[in-house]
């Protein structure tokens, strides 16, 4: 199962994070920063890319 952290590593464009606690949004290299490390170990429900008006973000959902 990938982590948080794992995922996050991988992506390169805005992403969408929510966890049980909050919800991030931000670059991957930010988010890896300010996500605590806690949370950042949670196993990754779902990841989609989504477009909007022609800008892509992922929205990860951990659990």
């Amino acid at each position: 199962m990938e982590t948080l952290k794992e995922a996050l590593q991988k992506r390169k464009v805005e992403c969408r994070v929510e966890t049980p606690d909050m919800v991030y949004c931000g670059s991957p290299n930010h988010l890896l920063v300010e996500i605590p490390e806690k949370e950042l170990q949670l196993a990754v429900i779902s990841k989609r890319l989504e477009s909007l008006f022609g800008d892509k973000r992922w929205d990860i959902d951990v659990g």
